[in-house]
């Protein structure tokens, strides 16, 4: 998903079948330090948080990768980390409001 294309708005996979993708506003920085703070290194949290507005304000992968000094490729797995962190919250969210089968339930990553 390229989140430069989305109007400021997050697509997040929820698994359903209905609605594959929802368009979600990026979470508030207290909501995506809290999500966070286990998959990103401390130290880090911050360059994701600019990274992931700087993407959602319509910055391209060059351009976000030359401002932070790394590759686009790098930019855009931080990127990719991103959705899937948030895409599991949204499932796990979803999984506690309504019926959902356990087949589409989120995976919790430990890398």
């Amino acid at each position: 998903m390229n989140l430069r294309l989305c109007n400021g708005k997050i697509p997040i996979q929820t698994g359903m079948e209905r609605h594959p993708i929802m368009l979600v506003d990026p979470p508030s920085r207290e909501l995506f330090d809290s999500l966070f703070y286990r998959g990103i290194p401390s130290a880090r949290l911050d360059t994701y948080w600019e990274i992931l507005h700087a993407r959602l304000g319509g910055s391209t992968l060059k351009d976000v990768a030359i401002q932070y000094r790394i590759t686009r490729e790098r930019v855009r797995q931080m990127e990719a980390k991103i959705l899937r962190l948030l895409s599991n919250h949204l499932r796990s969210e979803l999984a506690s409001e309504i019926e959902i089968p356990e087949t589409i339930r989120p995976l919790h990553d430990h890398r």
